[in-house]
């Protein structure tokens, strides 16, 4: 995007508990400028890592909803990728200087610059995709502390 753009302000500071929660709260709130793709993308790294060591677990059907939001962004980012794509070509705006400064203009804002469009979003699109692996493993283990408590239930009434 151009430098200075902003959307948005900055994120609110989630309350002390549950940082799973917290990340899925916003996860509807993304951002198209970079420092926002990057919080986003790091977020899900943060969330993945929650998951892997245990320390968030979700039922079917919270998987299935967020797993819905995931794919919707995700498969929308696909359906326009070509056309993004094609915004990387300059526009035949003319001949005059002010007509290919704005067409130069408009490509690096799309694609060729950090701050730019297309990178931001498929830095967003990994970040989703972080989410749903973070999710699949929040599904075991809410699968494998399910069992568990199962195991410990059936031995207690064994033992009445």
């Amino acid at each position: 995007m151009a430098t200075g753009a902003q959307f948005g302000g900055p994120p609110p500071t989630p309350p002390a508990g549950d940082a799973g929660n917290n990340f899925l709260s916003g996860l509807l709130d993304v951002p198209v400028d970079a420092e926002g793709a990057k919080r986003v993308n790091d977020g899900a790294q943060q969330f993945k890592a929650l998951a892997q060591n245990g320390g968030f677990a979700i039922n079917e059907e919270g998987l299935q909803r967020y797993r819905t939001v995931c794919d919707t962004f995700i498969d929308g980012y696909s359906d326009i990728k070509a056309d993004l794509l094609a915004l990387g070509q300059a526009a035949k705006m003319g001949n005059s200087a002010y007509a290919k400064e704005v067409a130069t203009f408009n490509v690096k804002v799309a694609v060729s610059d950090p701050e730019s469009l297309v990178p931001n979003l498929e830095l967003l699109i990994d970040g989703f995709k972080q989410v749903k692996e973070a999710l699949t493993i929040a599904r075991k283990n809410y699968s494998e502390t399910e069992d568990a408590h199962s195991q410990t239930f059936a031995k207690l009434r064994g033992g009445e």
